[in-house]
């Protein structure tokens, strides 16, 4: 039997899938957060490569990349704010100056992105 559905039910069960997709991603950063602080603790993972930045750091950028992606765009739903806000100091707790840079950084190229997708409209 074939079961018939509008269109609306689509973008519904879409956007509800998205916000399930957002809220993962959100899970997943503090899963890294939790992983690389504990590897610190254990002085593991913090030896340096050869330009002498600590290996963590780019675990942190990319947690960094995914959080600003998900703010620059207005992703996080409202009720996942203060989630939100935990993870960011949480990793400002694991190292701020490195936070503070891949954060920034990574907020700065999604705005960059997104002016360069309108501008391709």
């Amino acid at each position: 039997m074939h079961s018939s559905h509008s269109l609306s039910d689509y973008y519904e069960s879409h956007h509800a899938s998205e916000q399930i997709a957002h809220k993962i991603t959100l899970a997943k950063a503090e899963g890294e957060l939790l992983g690389i602080a504990a590897l610190r603790r254990l002085d593991l993972n913090t030896g340096t490569d050869e330009d002498g930045f600590p290996f963590y750091v780019w675990d942190m950028a990319a947690v960094a990349q995914g959080l600003a992606t998900l703010s620059v765009r207005n992703l996080i739903p409202e009720a996942w704010h203060s989630f939100f806000e935990g993870l960011c100091n949480m990793a400002r707790e694991i190292d701020e100056a490195a936070w503070t840079y891949f954060f920034g950084r990574a907020v700065t190229d999604e705005e960059s992105l997104i002016n360069e997708e309108r501008w391709m409209d």
